[in-house]
């Protein structure tokens, strides 16, 4: 049986936990598991590791699991010494940050330890590429795109869908986007410098940003100065289970995701942007690492250079002024998502490529 290992699960948010809770469920119609899992803060992940690695060598010793998934890589040099002690094959997933992060030694030891991987999972190609940069054989490495269901995304309720979370647009263009306020992001960007071009056109644009972080602070800051107090409400996490989050992207128009080039950093995929299509936005995205894999410009959305900020501005100015364009261009986002994107597919990937642990070992 599989032993699957997560450090980022509910009831934590973000897009790493959505990912491990849809997994963990559409998984469970493939194939048994066992699941060890943390969603709690990650200062404790010191606590969670050690309890992760003994219950893991009980579950082997009394015969309960042939084999590990590993959710991403930073678990990986544990994965390496799991693999040794125990004889049993293990697999990781690679989505981005883990296999980025300008940490003392990190880019030293998780390349390592994914080298002596039976199977690395990458969710995007550019994953893959930049862990073939790192030595890990091609042949154990596998790309699988994130995933989504359609009816998180797709309102059933008799209200208008942004009452459901207090917002009253009174008939205003909405903006939203979703992800942590860090530099990555690149909403403080949006806000100082695309917003108020923007605002400056249509005073009756409203920008959600659904999300918290480091940045909060230095965000309100610039609203403040630049006066945008009506124009841009800061909703800080947003769970999916509750109904808000999709109350947020059902109930908005168009799907910024602006992106910057931060070193060290990187955007494995960019599954918000696939979430913003299958809500039936018109999405907007920077032209930067996985975001490209994620969006496919002509299909499921628009992608622009990330520091063309112009370029920003006259495109969602050109989204807000024709509805119908960008409605057309929402509604073929949805089916080129369901159709491509469906957790049920996914999962099916995944489950193949236990299947392959299976007969390997």
């Amino acid at each position: 049986m599989l032993l699957y290992i997560t450090r980022k699960n509910a009831p934590s948010i973000g897009g790493m936990q959505r990912f491990n809770q849809k997994l963990i469920t559409h998984l469970g119609a493939e194939r048994e598991f066992r699941l060890i899992s943390w969603g709690r803060s990650q200062a404790f992940l010191p606590l969670f590791l050690v309890y992760a690695f003994f219950k893991t060598i009980f579950l082997r010793l009394t015969g309960k699991i042939d084999m590990i998934y590993l959710s991403d890589g930073l678990m990986s040099p544990m994965g390496l010494v799991l693999k040794k002690l125990l004889s049993i094959p293990v697999a990781v997933n690679i989505h981005g940050r883990d296999i980025a992060f300008a940490f003392p030694g990190y880019l030293t030891i998780v390349p390592a330890a994914l080298r002596r991987m039976d199977r690395v999972i990458c969710v995007s190609r550019q994953l893959k590429d930049i862990c073939l940069g790192y030595g890990v054989p091609e042949e154990i490495l596998r790309v699988i795109p994130n995933g989504v269901n359609a009816a998180d995304f797709t309102w059933t309720g008799e209200s208008p869908p942004l009452e459901r979370v207090g917002i009253d647009r009174a008939g205003r263009t909405v903006l939203i986007t979703v992800g942590r306020l860090v530099p990555k992001k690149g909403v403080d960007r949006f806000v100082e410098k695309i917003l108020p071009a923007i605002v400056e056109k249509n005073p009756r644009v409203l920008y959600l940003v659904a999300g918290d972080g480091p940045l909060r602070e230095s965000i309100e800051s610039t609203v403040r100065e630049k006066g945008l107090e009506e124009n841009i409400k800061l909703m800080g996490n947003v769970p999916m289970d509750d109904g808000r989050l999709k109350a947020l992207y059902c109930g908005s128009d168009i799907f910024v995701m602006p992106n910057v080039d931060v070193p060290g950093d990187i955007e494995g995929f960019g599954i918000v942007a696939i979430e913003g299509g299958a809500a039936g936005l018109a999405v907007v995205a920077s032209r930067l690492q996985g975001i490209q894999e994620a969006v496919t410009p002509g299909e499921n959305g628009i992608l622009l250079e990330w520091d063309d900020n112009q370029a920003f501005v006259d495109t969602i100015f050109d989204l807000i002024e024709d509805p119908e364009k960008r409605k057309a261009i929402g509604e073929k986002a949805r089916r080129y998502v369901i159709e491509n994107y469906s957790w049920e597919k996914i999962a099916g990937m995944y489950s193949k490529v236990f299947a392959e642990l299976r007969s390997d070992s």
